[in-house]
């Protein structure tokens, strides 16, 4: 299981990065759906998560590097409009609500072998939809994007897709 300490820090240093409240709610939602998911494939498969060995959870990570597979601060390498920096919801009026609900949260999931990506390969149809990661309100980059991880999100791609093309 994924902590928010360990979502939120930097594996190489400890140091916690940063962040509001609402992004820690953001942060224990998508947690919480991602570890749902990873119930169901240890219930089905009866395969643990893998630990990273370069960031010491199961969070995907670069040896030496920040930890790039859990929140990213603006400032880091890959940010850009990633879901790790879990990004809030502009509303047509130009504001951003900060509703935890509301807000987008995404992390890197360790995946050696790519076990993992291949089980939710078997829920997959060809309309986009995925029913796994709908059970769980998820989405995640697609495979052949990610080897070795596998990227999971609560924010929606503009295509609707479970798995999608970044």
């Amino acid at each position: 299981m994924i902590t928010i300490r360990e979502f939120f820090s930097n594996p190489t240093t400890g140091e916690e990065k940063p962040h509001l409240p609402e992004q820690e709610d953001a942060a224990h939602t998508m947690l919480l759906r991602r570890q749902a998911l990873r119930d169901d494939y240890y219930a089905s498969t009866g395969r643990a998560p893998a630990i990273d060995p370069d960031t010491g959870t199961e969070i995907s990570g670069r040896k030496g590097g920040s930890g790039g597979g859990g929140f990213r601060l603006e400032t880091e390498e890959g940010s850009g409009r990633s879901s790790h920096k879990i990004l809030f919801i502009q509303a047509r009026d130009g504001t951003w609500s900060r509703d935890p609900i509301r807000a987008q949260a995404g992390m890197d999931d360790y995946d050696p072998g790519n076990a993992f990506d291949r089980w939710l390969d078997l829920f997959e149809y060809t309309d986009g939809r995925n029913s796994k990661l709908e059970d769980h309100d998820l989405y995640r980059e697609s495979p052949e994007d990610t080897p070795g991880w596998v990227h999971l999100t609560t924010r929606s791609p503009r295509s609707g897709r479970r798995t999608f093309k970044p």
